[in-house]
């Protein structure tokens, strides 16, 4: 058996949380993906915020605009 500190258990248990934060806004985004692999992502992502954090540090908050996600979804960029 594999033995585990609560501090260790507490950091898991964030990226966990993290990870379903993660899956409910790709769920609510209308991206189609498989439960297993959205699972593997949002689990990767959690486990990597340090990074992800540090390549979207400079987006401002209110992008994409609704026109600019329309466009795009629409094919006319």
């Amino acid at each position: 058996m594999v033995t585990v500190s609560k501090k260790e258990a507490d950091a898991w248990d964030r990226v966990l949380d993290a990870a379903a934060a993660l899956a409910d806004l790709i769920e609510t985004s209308g991206i189609e993906i498989g439960e297993y692999d959205l699972e593997e992502l949002t689990i990767f992502l959690a486990t990597h915020g340090y990074a992800v954090r540090s390549m979207l540090k400079h987006l401002k908050r209110s992008w994409p605009s609704e026109k600019i996600e329309t466009t795009v979804r629409s094919g006319h960029c």
